[in-house]
């Protein structure tokens, strides 16, 4: 039962000392190099889509040696495209929190991996933006959620 947590911590102890030290933030490298042709934060974002891709193509070649992969308690799921996605329940509600997360996180420069990064490190600002993004979602979860289900 501790082992969840124990893991958890280990895990979150991990990202968040190689998101202090690469300085990745996903909205600021994109901001950056648009704004001025810094490529000192886009660096690490095209890092991480490189590895994504070396990791996906890794797990597809594992599923084609192993065809069943039970020995690891693990299962296979196909997502459904964009557009399938966006004629979901909650796919055009899913795709404007994107536009404005991404808009306001602009805003605030940077991602929120990057204001976690920066809270952690004493920005106060950075602690501002979290509180407000964490109140926001709860206002979501717990008003708009149950409005927004009704009338769809």
């Amino acid at each position: 039962m501790i082992l969840p947590v124990v893991g958890s911590l280990f895990i979150g102890l991990i990202f968040g000392y190689l998101g202090q030290k690469s300085r990745i933030c996903f909205i600021g490298g994109f901001r950056d190099f648009l704004l001025v042709r810094d490529k000192m934060l886009l660096q690490g974002l095209i890092a991480f889509f490189a590895t994504s891709w070396i990791t996906i193509q890794f797990f597809s070649l594992l599923s084609i040696i192993f065809k069943d992969f039970s020995f690891l308690n693990l299962k296979i799921v196909s997502y459904p495209g964009l557009f399938e996605s966006l004629k979901s329940r909650f796919g055009i509600i899913t795709f404007a929190g994107g536009i404005f997360l991404g808009l306001l996180s602009t805003l605030a420069g940077g991602c929120p991996l990057r204001q976690h990064v920066l809270a952690g490190q004493g920005r106060t600002d950075s602690m501002t933006y979290l509180g407000g993004f964490y109140t926001g979602i709860v206002l979501y979860i717990f008003i708009l959620e149950k409005l927004i289900g009704r009338w769809i």
